[in-house]
């Protein structure tokens, strides 16, 4: 392996460590112990799903991203590649019915990160107040997979799966039309209508696509 290509597997762990890190320091500390004890499992399957899911909609966040800098693109795809992996490993947890309200801490976090490298001040409690009702669009796609985990026998593994990938979705959905905003110069908390209606409508593409199963 390249030199440069290891220290940007580096960058991008010490990116996760820190952001996982803060992350669970916004969940209640029983959940965190229960996310941390099948941290190695479930980051395993989180890493596929996350594979799957880049190769599926990288083509659709190109196409939405396409006045966004290289470089300041590569700053900000660590960010939510942290946030996406992060959400993952939360939905291959196995916390039934909790997972969907756990992308909110993630979301959070991703969200003021981005601000700060575009250097905006970020309210805490108005994302949050957002984050909610974006979350809530796609709840439904996320209630199959957490009663499946209630099915013996049926395994937590498909159930988890599902959740997985719906919140690697959302996630990166969130993250890459906050840039978007960011980098157009326009303010997501006086323009909220905005931003939801390009969440949707970006959410909508990825779930339409022909690559999406």
């Amino acid at each position: 392996m390249h030199k440069n290509d290891k220290a940007e597997i580096n960058s991008d762990e010490e990116e996760f460590k820190s952001f996982f890190s803060e992350t669970l320091k916004r969940l209640p500390d029983k959940t965190s112990k229960i996310i941390h004890n099948s941290y190695r499992k479930s980051r395993y399957q989180a890493e596929k799903v996350l594979v799957k899911s880049q190769d599926k909609f990288s083509h659709i966040f190109s196409d939405f991203l396409a006045g966004v800098d290289d470089q300041t693109k590569n700053k900000c795809h660590k960010i939510i590649h942290a946030a996406s992996l992060s959400a993952a490993i939360v939905g291959c947890s196995p916390i039934p019915f909790s997972d969907a309200f756990l992308l909110v801490p993630i979301q959070l976090t991703m969200m003021s990160r981005l601000h700060k490298l575009f250097g905006q001040a970020w309210s805490e409690s108005l994302g949050k107040s957002l984050s909610k009702e974006l979350l809530v669009v796609s709840l439904g796609r996320g209630a199959v997979g957490n009663i499946i985990k209630f099915v013996p026998a049926a395994g937590t593994i498909t159930g988890a799966a599902i959740n997985a990938s719906v919140a690697v979705t959302i996630t990166e959905s969130l993250g890459w039309v906050t840039v978007k905003m960011l980098n157009d110069g326009e303010d997501i908390f006086e323009q909220a209508m905005s931003f939801k209606g390009q969440f949707n409508i970006l959410l909508k593409t990825l779930h339409h696509s022909k690559k999406y199963k």
